[in-house]
């Protein structure tokens, strides 16, 4: 989950920065629980990798700690060639999906 006191600390308290980030987020990676799923059922290593590297990126910006280090650790492994454990990825999704709908329960979110 999105630790919304420390991304608010983090962005000096400036509620349009906030809000073009999560806007950003919902934009770029509103879609990722079912990229990432068809990438992993197609065992597209590079693709996973990708998007795992892209949405730890934004979710660290968000000072989301749970999927960023689910996500640090899918990516870890994708850059060794190996396709991660299903659990793993189902974790890191759960946590997205959670992530997703605190997002949609902000009120910066449009």
């Amino acid at each position: 989950m999105i630790d919304y006191n420390a991304f608010t600390e983090a962005m000096d308290g400036d509620e349009d920065m906030m809000s073009m980030i999560i806007d950003l987020y919902s934009a770029e990676h509103g879609e990722d629980i079912e990229l990432i799923t068809g990438l992993y059922a197609s065992n597209n290593i590079e693709g996973l990798y990708q998007a795992a590297h892209s949405l730890k990126g934004v979710l660290l910006t968000l000072c989301e700690d749970n999927a960023s280090q689910q996500l640090e650790t899918i990516e870890r492994l994708c850059k060794q060639g190996q396709l991660p454990a299903k659990n793993l990825i189902d974790d890191m999704l759960a946590e997205v999906a959670n992530v997703n709908s605190q997002i949609a329960s902000l009120p910066l979110a449009n």
